[in-house]
Order: structure tokens, then sequence, then C-alpha cells
């Protein structure tokens, strides 16, 4: 189990995709920890990011930030960023910032995957 300010990042590889697994909760004190794992994988060039929230709990405006900031180098650099695995709390925060009209958000880790 996590604590409510640890944010644990699992990074896994797919044939398309890198897949980031975000446990726990993403705010203020931590979105920098979650935004040099992403540039890192942007700037190793990887063509695609998922993010797998399936034990994500929590994410303040702060991670919505890096999440967007990452969607758009990716698409600057013509890679795809895809979303799947939101708890009803994560799906209200994006429904509320308007996240889900501008980022793919699928169901499941295959459904993403398969539009990759």
């Amino acid at each position: 189990m996590t604590s409510k300010t640890q944010l644990t990042i699992r990074t896994e590889q797919d044939e398309k995709a890198v897949i980031l697994c975000l446990a726990g909760r993403v705010d203020g004190t931590n979105a920098s920890v979650l935004d040099e794992a992403v540039r890192d994988k942007i700037d190793a060039g990887q063509p695609a990011l998922l993010f797998d929230f399936d034990e994500l709990e929590y994410i303040s405006s702060a991670g919505l930030r890096v999440l967007l900031l990452a969607a758009r180098r990716m698409q600057a650099d013509k890679g795809k960023t895809l979303f799947c695995g939101l708890s009803e709390q994560i799906a209200e925060v994006f429904r509320v910032s308007g996240f889900d009209h501008i980022l793919p958000v699928f169901g499941t880790r295959s459904e993403a995957l398969a539009t990759v």
C-alpha cells in the first residue's frame, strides 16, 4: 500500500509503447518526479507513451500540467500519448479539467495499445 504522498512509477516496455504505471498520488510534492520520468522517456525517442492509472489514487493540477506538457511534446515529435485505467475519481478530474476532450483516454490498456 502506498502512503498519502508517495508516487510509484513502474515502467513496462510493449512493442508499441512505453507504459508508465502510476500508483499512489501525484501532487505538488512529487510532480517533478513524474516530470523527470516522462522527460527521460520522451528524450529517449519513444514513439508512444501510455499512462496506466489503474493504481493511481489522486492527481493534482501539478500532475495534470506534467501530463499536458508531455502530450504536447509528444505531439510535436509526432508521437502519441495515451491514458487508461482511470478510476472514477481520476476520470472526474479529467472531465472537470476538460482533459478527457484533449487527451485520448481508454478504459483498458489493450484498448489504448490497439490505437498505436
